[in-house]
């Protein structure tokens, strides 16, 4: 496929929550020896998990389109824009385009 981005995880990073928080939380490889936790909202923990299953970003927004409600060229937009903020946070890396 000509156009697909996908993302994975650079080390383990695990979803953590703590009452109404949810943090990302680094515990293998490179960033894991920083002190950095990323707070996430509902919608970062929807793409979150899609990322890391290896869903394209245009599936991910497909779905994040469905579930919230919103005109899919704005959930690509937000999935795109949540991705690059993993990636300089050092939690996932792009692998394919």
């Amino acid at each position: 496929m000509i156009g697909v981005t996908i993302y994975r995880p650079k080390g383990r990073v695990v979803l953590r929550r703590i009452g109404e928080d949810r943090l990302l939380v680094p515990v293998s490889g490179d960033v894991a020896r920083e002190p950095c936790v990323f707070p996430v909202n509902e919608t970062g923990e929807f793409i979150w998990a899609r990322l890391r299953e290896g869903r394209t970003v245009e599936e991910t927004a497909a779905a994040l389109s469905d579930a919230f409600e919103v005109a899919e060229s704005e959930a690509l937009e937000d999935v795109r824009d949540f991705a690059q903020a993993l990636v300089a946070h050092g939690l996932v890396e792009e692998v394919s385009s």
